[in-house]
């Protein structure tokens, strides 16, 4: 029995929290809302709802090349030959997207995530896609820790890229519970012992319809553009309290 018995891609609403533990307390909360998008579905989407599109401009749209595409593949291609690669036998499998689309022609995703699913809707691998201000990008892959119970995913992996100018060397811990009516995802970050930063998304699905699209289009119009400023407002803050900054080492993305 498949996992969701209805369209599988979702608006997701809820809150997101930063707290930072060193050297400094520093904590914050803000509202958001993300898309849910089957990789396979988006055609459909696109013809479902009104205010979104892939090919044209529109209040919202999703563009493959914001996020990994490699030799200009498809991103759903992309991601199935990374795992493949990987060894993974990916028959039956479904990837859902938890990003941000663009919203009146802007996007910036911090992280986003692909939730590879088995054919019988089992939670097997995740993929997080970062995003530096810089226009640099990483994937890491999430292997899940096989000791933990069904109903929660735990995994590592070591930092390789420049995001915050606080941060140093560090290793992220992921902790998600993927339910069908909600997305719990938590990121610690670690430099060394000591952990520098936890993050956590508390996320409700529910179903996309124009409806829903419209409700928080009027709650949060600037959802992506509100992302950039804050991260910038926040730097600005952390920095007045004095927090060593790192400058950017460039990068080939």
């Amino acid at each position: 029995m498949e996992r969701f018995d209805h369209a599988r891609s979702f608006v997701l609403t809820g809150i997101i929290r930063h707290l930072r533990s060193r050297k400094i307390d520093y904590e914050f909360t803000h509202r958001v809302w993300y898309l849910e998008l089957d990789l396979d579905e988006i055609p459909l989407v696109t013809q479902k709802i009104y205010f979104f599109s892939d090919k044209r401009p529109n209040v919202l749209r999703f563009k493959s090349s914001d996020h990994f595409t490699p030799n200009a593949q498809s991103l759903a291609t992309a991601l199935r030959t990374r795992l493949e690669e990987r060894g993974w036998d990916i028959t039956g499998w479904r990837i859902a997207l938890v990003t941000y689309p663009r919203v009146f022609g802007f996007v910036f995703n911090p992280v986003s995530f692909y939730l590879c699913r088995d054919s019988e809707g089992e939670l097997r691998h995740v993929i997080a896609e970062v995003n530096n201000t810089h226009g640099e990008r990483e994937l890491y892959d999430f292997d899940r820790d096989a000791s933990m119970p069904d109903s929660e995913y735990r995994s590592k992996a070591e930092k390789r890229m420049y995001v915050s100018p606080f941060i140093g060397a560090a290793r992220y811990e992921l902790n998600m519970f993927d339910e069908p009516s909600q997305l719990r995802i938590s990121i610690s970050e670690w430099e060394g012992e000591e952990r520098t930063l936890f993050a956590h998304m508390d996320l409700m699905r529910d179903a996309l319809t124009n409806k829903r699209i419209l409700k928080v289009l009027v709650r949060e119009p600037f959802v992506t553009l509100k992302t950039i400023i804050l991260i910038g407002w926040h730097a600005w803050r952390l920095r007045r309290h004095g927090l060593k900054w790192e400058r950017h080492v460039s990068r080939k993305r």
